[in-house]
């Protein structure tokens, strides 16, 4: 395990430089085991600056490989480089070979040992070849291709057995692992594999790797309850072996830099985020107060916390490895999102759990034509239980009425959980934000 040095905070969470090299820009990382050596290395992906995928020894603090893709198409690639840590015998790869995207738009093979492409495939269609990533099977591929949005599975000869279109901007994968042999504990919410799209709002998909099929995103499918918009993520990464769904899905914002860390009702447990503007259709990035300027990656590590790469540098960006999660700050999310209601009144659970928070903020925006009733509901109970056997337990602490047209707020930290219900007369579309402070 190598040694832990110059450890700083950077947004409430300490960390430690993996890697950082003026005329290195990598935009992606994983930090794995090496099949050929037993050593433990960050393996990398240049696009910018290098167009090269390169391995990097943090004991040695040495580079000891690199190669450099060819081609005409694009100018910047490889965006992902993954060590092979299996056999993929239909691909012509055995384990320490590379696998990534060069710049004539190709999947490829490169071998550790010469540096030669020893296999490749492309697509007609392709715009932006991106990402590559063995099945769990080790018989296929995923490929992803960010210009045209495609994820698709495809064997060796290049045959595509399924597609599946997730919208421009289509970057990285990542793998859930899923069950323990036991099946008692699991980090899957049914699917076998992230995808992160770099959109403004959209952009977290888990999938089952068996037919591409999506079985959970943030925001929702259907976005109307319970989103954390996505602020442009390049990757996302499944974290925690909870049972019940206690798990979280982190991605990265590229817009102004940072992290979130998403439940699976797509709340945010915690994270470093801050708003983006767009002035006259024109999106404007600035970093954050807490020193990260444009996160483009997130990663698991082996023995700390979570990786992370910021282009904080002149002529490099950082690769980080997080010791710990960051603690305070401010972080927002819709627990309504243009929603309709009418007459009937609406429980809009589950509860929002404000005991951890400073301070939590309802901000309520009425877009319809009908008048919006909401009930607030709180309780100081540590089971937040909204069936019948613990109606004693909450009681109404506020109730707001918005005018079509208006807002309101309400303040409601300090309980366990708050509760809203929502009704409206006549049919009604409205918004919640909620602001969660550390």
């Amino acid at each position: 395990m190598p040694s832990i040095t110059h450890v700083f905070t950077i947004a409430g969470c300490r960390m430690r430089i993996l890697f950082r090299k003026r005329g290195y820009t990598p935009h992606f990382a994983e930090y794995v085991d090496d099949p050929l050596t037993g050593d433990r290395v960050v393996v990398m992906a240049d696009p910018h600056t290098r167009r090269s995928a390169f391995i990097y020894h943090p004991e040695k603090k040495q580079i000891i490989w690199e190669h450099r893709v060819t081609g005409s198409q694009l100018t910047s690639n490889p965006h992902i480089a993954r060590l092979i840590t299996e056999p993929l015998p239909a691909f012509n790869a055995k384990p320490g070979d590379i696998v990534c995207a060069d710049l004539d738009n190709r999947y490829i093979v490169v071998d550790r040992k010469t540096k030669s492409v020893k296999w490749s495939t492309g697509f007609p269609d392709a715009k932006w070849a991106h990402d590559i990533m063995p099945t769990k099977d080790h018989e296929h591929v995923l490929t992803t291709d960010y210009g045209n949005g495609m994820l698709r599975r495809i064997d060796g000869s290049g045959k595509i057995i399924w597609s599946r279109e997730l919208g421009k901007g289509l970057a990285k994968l990542s793998r859930v692992v899923g069950q323990t042999p036991s099946t008692v504990h699991s980090n899957s919410f049914g699917g076998d594999v992230l995808a992160a799209v770099n959109q403004d709002i959209r952009g977290v998909y888990e999938l089952r790797e068996e037919d591409g099929e999506v079985v959970w995103s943030c925001p929702p499918l259907n976005p109307s309850r319970n989103c954390t918009w996505t602020l442009k993520p390049h990757a996302a990464v499944r974290m925690g072996l909870a049972e019940l769904d206690g798990n979280l899905t982190v991605f990265n914002q590229e817009a102004g830099g940072g992290f979130v860390a998403v439940d699976k009702d797509c709340r945010p447990r915690w994270g470093v985020s801050k708003p983006f503007s767009i002035i006259d259709g024109k999106t404007l990035y600035r970093p954050t107060a807490q020193g990260l300027f444009e996160t483009t990656h997130v990663f698991l590590t082996p023995n700390g916390f979570l990786g992370l790469i910021d282009w904080d540098g002149d002529n490099y960006s950082t690769v980080y490895e997080l010791l710990e999660p960051p603690r305070g700050g401010t972080l927002t999310w819709l627990l309504a999102w243009n929603h309709e209601t009418a007459g009937v009144e609406e429980f809009l659970d589950p509860p929002i759990e404000t005991y951890e928070w400073r301070e939590t903020m309802l901000h309520v925006i009425n877009n319809g034509d009908g008048r919006l009733k909401l009930r607030l509901l709180a309780t100081h109970s540590p089971i937040v239980d909204t069936g019948k056997t613990w109606e004693w337990s909450w009681f109404t602490c506020e109730t707001l009425s918005v005018e079509p047209g208006g807002h309101g707020e309400a303040r409601v930290d300090g309980f366990s959980a708050v509760r809203v219900a929502a009704s409206s007369e006549g049919r009604c579309r409205y918004s919640i934000f909620v602001v969660n402070r550390g």
